[in-house]
């Protein structure tokens, strides 16, 4: 089996699983903290609500917006995607730079 199709199924692997925390992220948001829900644009992951929404969930996420809504679910949800983003980079950034050494 070569590196290909790994690489390939990680990569899904990790979209999807990304869609999944989002969608949690936005279930939750609309439910325990609609003003903060609105202010992000009312974001939907996959949704064809554009880019927008996305780059705000993105920046909320990022920017650990997320402590001073005081809901430790969301902060362990937003802990979660914080890190998967950050295996995701690093890992899609040095897999080329190893394989083209």
């Amino acid at each position: 089996m070569g590196l290909f199709p790994v690489l390939f199924a990680v990569y899904w692997s990790s979209v999807l699983v990304w869609c999944l925390l989002a969608a949690r992220l936005c279930d939750g948001l609309s439910e325990r903290h609609p003003l903060v829900y609105d202010a992000l644009g009312r974001p939907a992951p996959l949704a064809s609500r554009g880019l927008r929404g996305d780059i705000a969930l993105l920046r909320f996420v990022l920017g650990r917006r997320y402590r001073s809504l005081d809901d430790r679910g969301l902060t362990r949800l937003c802990g979660a995607m914080r890190g998967l983003l950050c295996v995701y980079v690093i890992f899609f950034v040095s897999v080329p730079a190893l394989i083209l050494r």
